[in-house]
């Protein structure tokens, strides 16, 4: 890990955004749908609009999007070649690039060449040495704090939170989506003199009532189809971004017709983004209970311990007799805990062997749930070898007054969306 391959390949292809507003959006879990709520109020506001995001579901060009499109496979051809032929141009060796640099200097060139407003950037591991942390941000954004991906940003999250933390720049907001974050974290942001905008203090985000506090406005995440302390945390980011914008003239974003609101736009659309605004695989009902004729299906990446805790509380808001949870889990993840959050549900459990030399056995996943102490005495637990061959049988068993969850890995919520694509 490192910035130096980066960061050469960016002076060589030109990649500037001197004339816009970045915004780094880094955490352990929330970066995928955050990001989208923000890019969708800045489209609203008629800005143009760049954001890198990771990993894909079915297409790579997911990874980046311009004003709301997935990037054409022909330009993203031209911007790899692009960087191919400038790695090698070099009398000394080529310059060796891992497949997550190649993928983030491809979405930097495609907004620098298109001049896009804003460019959105989701940090993929860590921060501080993260590629997308080449680039100074406008507005660093920390979603939340989990322990994951431990062997490279370390085993507590005090240590995490330092990495994470390296996207902070010098006098400029950070928008911090904790009630309680670390103090490392905390300590390094007054080192250098950043601006805290922390919830719970700057702006509040109530559980109970459903609603987001910001600058005066409030909004309600009742309707939500995003996680609702995300939504909060996007709006505190839209509103530092809004204060970046019309900060000086000599920004083009000041430039251009851009109504000068506390969210760039009128707070009766912001909340009707707020309403619509959906990812896919991030709480997704991929089917609607329709007339008691068959259940809902919902497709969730959530993949490790924060993230399943989440997605738990947020099943058990779903009247249902029984959960049919189809689960698929890489080894690396803390598969125990992860799953044990769902334990004590009324589940049919359809655990599946994930591909790839990360993806995790079947039989380790029905071994995870068995254990706990708190497993539902009607619950079922069975073991498949692969997802499309889970989620069949859970097509077969479910019945009106149930819901089906796929969870687990993007891996497994890619294979029923792949399989849906072929029925």
């Amino acid at each position: 890990m490192g910035l130096s391959r980066t960061k050469d390949l960016v002076n060589r292809l030109n990649i500037d955004f001197t004339e816009q507003c970045v915004v780094t959006v880094g955490g352990t879990n929330g970066k995928g749908t955050t990001c989208a709520l923000i890019e969708q109020i800045c489209l609203h506001a008629g800005l143009t609009v760049g954001v890198y995001s990771s990993p894909h579901l079915i297409s790579f060009c997911e990874r980046i999007r311009l004003n709301g499109e997935l990037i054409a496979q022909t330009m993203l051809c031209e911007i790899f070649e692009q960087i191919d032929i400038s790695r090698k141009e070099t009398a000394q060796k080529t310059i060796e690039l891992t497949y997550f640099e190649f993928a983030t200097l491809a979405a930097l060139k495609a907004f620098s060449d298109q001049k896009v407003d804003v460019v959105i950037l989701e940090v993929g591991l860590g921060g501080r040495l993260d590629a997308v942390n080449v680039i100074d941000s406008d507005v660093a954004v920390i979603t939340s704090i989990g322990l994951d991906h431990q062997a490279w940003l370390g085993d507590t999250k005090e240590k995490i939170a330092f990495e994470k933390a390296g996207i902070f720049r010098t006098c400029k907001p950070v928008i911090i989506g904790e009630e309680a974050p670390q103090q490392s974290m905390l300590d390094y942001a007054q080192q250098l003199g950043a601006q805290l905008i922390c919830r719970g203090k700057d702006f509040i985000f109530d559980e109970t009532s459903n609603l987001v506090s910001i600058h005066g406005e409030q909004f309600s995440t009742e309707n939500a189809k995003i996680p609702k302390q995300n939504v909060a945390t996007a709006l505190a980011a839209v509103n530092a971004l809004s204060r970046s914008v019309f900060s000086g003239s000599d920004n083009v974003l000041s430039r251009k017709l851009v109504t000068a609101l506390p969210f760039l736009t009128t707070s009766k659309a912001v909340q009707a983004i707020i309403d619509k605004t959906q990812v896919l695989g991030r709480h997704h009902v991929l089917r609607q209970q329709q007339n008691g004729e068959y259940c809902a299906v919902i497709l969730d990446v959530a993949h490790n311990e924060d993230s399943a805790r989440q997605l738990s509380r947020l099943i058990r808001t779903y009247s249902f007799n029984t959960c049919h949870i189809v689960a698929g889990m890489l080894k690396d993840k803390n598969i125990e805990v992860s799953l044990q959050a769902f334990s004590d549900i009324q589940a049919h459990w359809y655990c599946a062997t994930l591909p790839t030399a990360r993806g995790e056995d079947a039989e380790r996943l029905v071994r995870a749930v068995n254990s706990s102490a708190q497993l539902n005495e009607n619950s079922k637990v069975d073991a498949f070898g692969n997802v499309d061959m889970a989620y069949k049988q859970a097509l077969i068993n479910a019945q009106s007054n149930d819901i089906i969850l796929v969870m687990g890995s993007f891996l497994t919520v890619a294979a029923v969306l792949a399989y849906h694509a072929s029925a």
